[in-house]
């Protein structure tokens, strides 16, 4: 086991642990398995910007838990149907995109947690549950103990009112969204922006020194180094679409050279 039963943040033995993951944008559940077997913690799964709907999250879900990882999905906004039904599905994590206020990330919590932390609504047969294998009251406080409700920190306002954020009972943490924040922050875009990565890394030690979770997605480069170095300690590294950009360029130079010389 990778991870505490109860917590992906934890060690088997309890101790706190940096959850690494993946984005497979193409929905694709075979991706999913194979970035669990590689070692992966989670796979982020894009419901929000992308195609994927839930029931193909729920898929996806499946067979990450089948080869010992988390489903991460994104939700596309703060309503009761989509943190309900992600969370139906069996996702580990729901990241909610867009966060600026308390008042969202209490209506976040109220609609992902079970009594008496939110008012979650009642299905006791769903997989996110177990299926009713388990007694109710069990199979709820389960849910309470190993979801992770996260808000998206993607504007000035967001960073402006993050300590009020921070202090929702139930919310597990933040998830610094850097090219939206980039966009609010007028540095267009560009992730290696020296203001980008102080403000980012600002909010993860304020989130971290309130007790929160804080995350990021974005690849290799210096706003990860320093998120890392600042506290980060759930991180989305990388993307199969994005990944395999380069390879595929390559591949095909490679294969043209050789055409032309044939």
């Amino acid at each position: 086991m990778r991870h505490h039963p109860d917590d992906l943040f934890r060690t088997p033995d309890g101790l706190p642990r940096v959850v690494a993951g993946v984005a497979v944008y193409s929905a694709a559940p075979r991706l999913a398995e194979l970035a669990a077997r590689i070692g992966f913690d989670t796979v982020w799964i894009e419901i929000e910007h992308g195609p994927s709907g839930f029931d193909e999250a729920e898929h996806i879900c499946m067979a990450l838990e089948a080869a010992g990882a988390t489903g991460t999905i994104r939700v596309p906004d703060a309503q009761r149907c989509h943190i309900l039904r992600a969370l139906e599905t069996g996702a580990g994590i729901v990241i909610v995109p867009m966060v600026d206020d308390a008042e969202t990330a209490a209506r976040i919590v109220a609609f992902g947690k079970f009594p008496p932390l939110g008012r979650r609504g009642f299905n006791a047969r769903s997989r996110g549950v177990g299926y009713g294998l388990a007694p109710v009251a069990e199979a709820f406080a389960a849910a309470n103990r190993r979801t992770h409700l996260i808000a998206q920190i993607e504007t000035v306002e967001a960073v402006a009112s993050l300590e009020a954020i921070c202090a929702v009972e139930g919310l597990s943490g933040i998830l610094i969204g850097p090219g939206d924040l980039s966009m609010s922050l007028g540095c267009g875009g560009d992730l290696a922006a020296p203001e980008l990565i102080r403000t980012a890394c600002d909010c993860i030690r304020r989130a971290r020194a309130a007790g929160r979770h804080a995350g990021i997605l974005t690849g290799p480069g210096p706003l990860l180094d320093a998120a890392l170095e600042a506290g980060c300690d759930l991180v989305f590294a990388g993307g199969d679409v994005t990944n395999l950009i380069d390879p595929w360029r390559d591949v095909l130079a490679g294969l043209r050279q050789r055409v032309s010389h044939a």
